[in-house]
């Protein structure tokens, strides 16, 4: 039955996705028409709403092999990973709100102190959305907005289950790498025994666990290949919809050679494992689309 409902997920999900996309670029370009770019006075901006921060996750990474049992093994491994995951999403939470704060000062004419135009710009720089791209900054702005947003803990531990092995690859202990990122510098992370004839790529080295969930969390919602993730994820918001794992697996076909294969790999993870249970109150808390 689980299998049968992932099938048939996508396509009527893709259909809404490509009639709100529609709508929604529409409503973008009257807004950019009617935005005002001339504003001088000063607006003080609006208050974010305070996010309760997590405790900092524990540094060390547990010996999986001393639990007794497979379960407990994964139990270890999800619960290890979850307070990174927790405490990543938990800071994209403080700096969306913080980009909702600027929008709403923009949208009553003010202008920005020095401080939080350097903040944006320092953001905009990280996330790959350059300003000159755009035709007005309320478009920018709009697609920072779709790019600093949350990734379900769900799809993020069965990604990390999924590329590290549950715990126990040897990228994880020799590197801190959790989700198999490559690089391509000669000596950037190591070097994999079984590399293909000709490839150049390594497995990237982290200096900390917490390096590796923020580079992770930054290609998934900056690389070009995962549009298509955050396209459903904005469709999800704009729908007033909780975030589905299982539906946004979809967009990241393109994070392993072995596509779709890949994709129903992180489904059955997800739904084994009942990870959606492990999403917190930040699935629709914040930032959904009027």
């Amino acid at each position: 039955m689980e299998s049968t409902r992932k099938s048939e997920l996508l396509p009527a999900f893709v259909a809404e996705l490509l009639l709100i996309t529609a709508l929604a670029t529409f409503l973008l370009i009257v807004a950019g028409i009617m935005t005002r770019d001339d504003t001088v006075n000063e607006v003080v901006e609006a208050p974010a709403t305070q996010i309760l921060t997590t405790p900092a996750p524990h540094t060390v990474f547990p010996d999986i092999s001393l639990a007794d049992t497979v379960g407990e093994r994964k139990k270890m491994f999800l619960n290890f990973i979850q307070d990174y995951v927790d405490a990543r999403n938990r800071q994209i939470m403080r700096d969306r709100m913080r980009l909702l704060s600027i929008e709403e000062t923009w949208h009553g004419g003010g202008v920005l102190a020095d401080a939080s135009h350097e903040w944006l710009l320092d953001l905009a720089a990280r996330f790959r959305v350059a300003e000159s791209d755009f035709d007005n900054r309320q478009i920018w702005l709009e697609e920072l907005l779709i790019r600093v947003d949350i990734v379900p803990a769900s799809l993020v531990l069965a990604q990390a289950a999924n590329e590290s092995a549950w715990g126990t690859s040897r990228f994880v202990r020799e590197g801190n790498n959790i989700f198999g990122q490559w690089c391509f510098d000669p000596g950037c992370g190591i070097v994999p025994r079984q590399r293909r004839q000709g490839a150049t790529h390594e497995v990237r080295s982290f200096a900390t666990l917490h390096d590796a969930m923020e580079a992770y969390f930054l290609n998934i919602n900056s690389n070009n290949s995962y549009q298509f993730f955050r396209e459903l994820r904005r469709t999800m918001k704009l729908q007033q919809r909780e975030l589905d794992s299982l539906v946004l697996a979809f967009g990241l076909s393109r994070y392993s050679q072995r596509g779709h294969g890949y994709v129903e790999e992180l489904q059955t993870i997800i739904v084994q494992n009942n990870l959606t249970a492990r999403d917190g109150d930040y699935s629709t808390a914040i930032g959904m689309i009027d």
